[in-house]
């Protein structure tokens, strides 16, 4: 790759629109202009432009069928360009010589993980002229891994003490803690003390997420509601690791101000806090279109559903990471909501691994509930979602950035259509 080609891909990539528009694109794999201006909010006329010059840069491919026009990542031109940057990083002189800097780097890594070769990864950053990172530069952005729904019933794909020991033989490997929210009615037997036990013994946090799973909006009322929560604390009770936080069903805080304040003054009665996601995504979706697929499929390859979910909640953390810069100015310590699921029980290594390539750096879930933003209580109504959506939405100021719900299966669902999944 010459000289003029690499700086035309560096422009290409250096917009911050530009940037996200072609996340989007790698994430999808195939995407239409129509749900790219849905995603991001940006007019028809400017997707089209940044189309143009991405096209023209090599980094996507754009095919019209009738009246839609769709785009492709083309990842042999980043694997080009990586190999173009690692030659010329190679290079001792001047720092001119150096087309991206370190962050830019980090970015592009970020975005095109799903898809660029590990060797050419490691060359790149091994060689990079910025700031060196450790695992203990806090340059790097922090999370921590949190899962809903432990459960005894996974479906024919999976029986639940192989799911549980994969899982937790993934995170043992990366020597964090995360907090494990139980949902009393899935465990709720003398298998769900096996389950559970086995997370406390590894020194994880076991946290509430109510009894019955109910969805805190109009159609259930506050002593409804409350009553499930407290039958959930004996639940979790006997275990050495039991911690007061609460995490919402379905992130939803009650859909009156009346409902939503009188269960924070519960929570704060009985000694809880919420246990708030900062990076919500949809793998409980994904993993069930897995599970759909070996229903129907028996053989079917997981390795798609795999690159799918990876490249998804890159992409969330992404945003919600961009987010909450956005909003509060500053690199928050995040928890990634991902669920205890057949999915994720067969590529949770490969999960962790793909966050880590991205620059991101996994810490104790302890760790992110202690930073002060954990202890915020937005105002907004309907109250939920992530707490960096519900920060954003109070503002007032993101409005086009922000969609309702924040994640769902309806924004998954036409793009794994579209890609057979």
């Amino acid at each position: 790759m010459d000289r003029s080609h690499i700086e035309k891909i560096s422009k290409a990539l250096a917009d911050g629109t530009r940037l996200k528009i072609f996340q989007a694109i790698s994430a999808s794999k195939c995407i239409s202009c129509g749900e790219i201006v849905s995603m991001r909010g940006v007019t028809p006329a400017t997707v089209s432009h940044h189309l143009k010059i991405l096209n023209e840069a090599g980094l996507i491919a754009c095919r019209r069928e009738g009246q839609f026009v769709y785009s492709q990542a083309v990842p042999e031109t980043i694997e080009a360009y990586t190999r173009a940057l690692t030659r010329i990083s190679s290079v001792k002189k001047t720092s001119r010589r150096r087309v991206l800097s370190h962050v830019t780097k980090c970015a592009l890594a970020t975005v095109c993980s799903q898809f660029l070769p590990s060797v050419v990864r490691a060359s790149l950053f091994s060689q990079s002229t910025g700031p060196k990172t450790s695992p203990n530069n806090s340059a790097r952005p922090q999370l921590a891994l949190t899962l809903d729904d432990p459960r005894l019933s996974l479906g024919l794909a999976l029986k639940w003490p192989e799911a549980n020991n994969r899982i937790l033989k993934a995170i043992s490997e990366r020597d964090i803690r995360a907090a494990l929210f139980v949902c009393g009615m899935r465990v709720d037997e003398a298998d769900g003390i096996k389950l559970l036990s086995a997370w406390d013994q590894g020194g994880h946090l076991i946290c509430s997420h109510s009894y019955s799973h109910k969805f805190y909006g109009e159609q259930t009322s506050y002593a409804d509601f409350a009553a499930d929560f407290l039958k959930n604390e004996k639940v979790i009770a006997p275990y050495r690791n039991r911690t007061a936080l609460f995490r919402y069903p379905f992130l939803k805080e009650g859909d009156t101000a009346d409902k939503r304040d009188r269960f924070r003054a519960l929570l704060k009665e009985r000694g809880y806090r919420v246990g708030h996601v900062t990076i919500d995504a949809s793998d409980w979706y994904v993993s069930q279109r897995f599970v759909d697929r070996l229903a129907k499929q028996p053989n079917a390859p997981i390795a798609p559903y795999r690159d799918y979910l990876i490249a998804h909640l890159l992409d969330r953390a992404a945003f919600y990471r961009q987010l909450a810069l956005d909003v509060l100015g500053r690199d928050i310590p995040h928890t990634l909501l991902l669920h205890f699921n057949p999915l994720n029980a067969f590529v949770l290594p490969e999960v962790l691994k793909a966050f880590e390539t991205a620059r991101w750096r996994w810490i104790d879930a302890s760790l992110a509930f202690e930073d002060p933003i954990s202890r915020s209580q937005p105002r907004t109504l309907p109250a939920g979602e992530s707490l960096v959506w519900a920060l954003a939405k109070e503002t007032g100021r993101f409005e086009n950035r922000l969609r309702y719900p924040g994640e769902d299966d309806v924004y998954e669902k036409p793009k794994m259509d579209a890609l057979g999944l």
